[in-house]
């Protein structure tokens, strides 16, 4: 399984994050360049998190597009986070949220009906963090010739 590694330098005040893709080797934060206020409302973990829900779950309704016959013109999506307090005061991620919005040609409405309707149980990682939080999805079909 890929690993990914981090590391803080005090020193220099930046977070690199190794990835080790093909894609990306890695990305740094500049803690400096901001406030500490500002570090501290950012929520980079949620990002993060709803970066890497994007990446898997947009991949695997694009590919399963394109595997099914379909020519796909773009994709665009969002995902948000939510959280509360238990119990015991701990604070955590509840619920998430994708909006996903294909753009293909309407002769493929009928593939991306089917697809849309598969994806509803998730990609890989999205059905994965369903084990602690409830993922709800919504897609879009806009015609583009």
């Amino acid at each position: 399984m890929p690993e990914v590694t981090f590391a803080r330098n005090v020193a220099t005040g930046k977070d690199t994050y190794k990835l080790g893709s093909c894609f990306s080797e890695e990305f740094v934060f500049d803690l400096n360049s901001v406030s500490v206020e500002e570090r501290n409302q950012d929520h980079t973990g949620a990002r993060l998190l709803c970066a890497a829900a994007l990446a898997c779950f947009c991949n695997t309704f694009y590919n399963e597009l394109v595997n099914s016959g379909a020519e796909v013109k773009f994709i665009h999506a969002s995902a948000n986070t939510e959280k509360e307090q238990d119990l015991t005061m701990r604070t955590h991620y509840c619920a998430m949220s994708i909006e996903l919005e294909a753009g293909m040609n309407e002769k493929y409405m009928h593939i991306f009906d089917e697809v849309a309707e598969h994806m509803l149980n998730g990609s890989l990682l999205t059905y994965s963090l369903e084990e602690a939080m409830s993922i709800d999805y919504n897609f879009k079909l806009t015609f583009v010739d």
